[in-house]
């Protein structure tokens, strides 16, 4: 019986094998006419059946061709962005934008890339080069995530006071992650202000920290975060005021 069962599953390896070399070997299409046009038509048809896969071969093809074309090198950066191919997308980014680098664009795309890719110390770089010559408060919003991420805390609360004076930042909104998968639209005020209270409450400056949270519950009634985090002050306060009223025995 184990003799077999050996043989059956090398049988099955055998074959695995075989099929994987055949699929590596299967084109995902084939050209009949041999003309570039054939590649741009096929792109178009895949990104209208958000094809991402045939999209970024046909553009691989388009290069291939005609290797020098930046519109198609953009295009082909997007495409990795939106596959979640983050450093393919940083990569040719960054060839790109030595070409063109005041591209706001590409600057932009290169950060996100590198956001999404868990490198906050390079997405920062390109986010403090983007924010002097947009002034977006997605930017600045962007900049203060990361600062914090990477406990630059005193630049971080100077950002943030810097977002705060901005007229347009109660009325801007900001997906923020509110925890298992879920985002909430908030203003940039309230948002920032929560995570004001968040350094506060890091640094043990906890009735300023309540203050913020409150603050930033003023501007969004129902936002998640500062309620959590009001929550969570006021368990560990309750906590400290028992020990205190109750000290161990010794």
């Amino acid at each position: 019986m184990k003799k077999i069962s050996t043989f059956l599953f090398l049988v099955c390896v055998a074959a695995n094998l075989f099929a994987q070399k055949n699929l590596k070997s299967e084109p995902l299409f084939t050209n009949p006419t041999g003309d570039i046009s054939f590649f741009e038509k096929t792109y178009k048809q895949a990104m209208n059946y958000n094809d991402l896969v045939v999209a970024t071969q046909s553009v691989y093809e388009i290069l291939c061709t005609d290797s020098a074309n930046i519109a198609w090198k953009d295009t082909l950066a997007r495409l990795f962005l939106m596959r979640g191919a983050y450093d393919q997308a940083v990569f040719v980014g960054k060839e790109l934008l030595t070409k063109s680098p005041d591209d706001i664009r590409l600057t932009e795309m290169v950060a996100i890339a590198l956001q999404s890719a868990g490198d906050a110390k390079q997405s920062l770089e390109y986010y403090e080069k983007l924010y002097p010559k947009t002034q977006n408060l997605y930017h600045l919003y962007q900049i203060i995530v990361l600062q914090y991420s990477l406990a630059r805390l005193g630049e971080c609360s100077a950002n943030i006071d810097a977002l705060l004076k901005n007229p347009d930042a109660e009325k801007g909104q900001i997906d923020v992650n509110v925890g298992q998968g879920y985002t909430q639209k908030v203003p940039y005020k309230a948002a920032a202000l929560n995570i004001k209270g968040v350094i506060a409450k890091q640094l043990n400056e906890n009735s300023a920290a309540e203050a913020l949270f409150n603050e930033a519950l003023k501007v969004m009634p129902d936002f998640v975060l500062p309620k959590g985090n009001l929550e969570d002050l006021k368990k560990e306060q309750n906590k400290v005021s028992e020990q205190n009223t109750n000290p161990p025995k010794k």
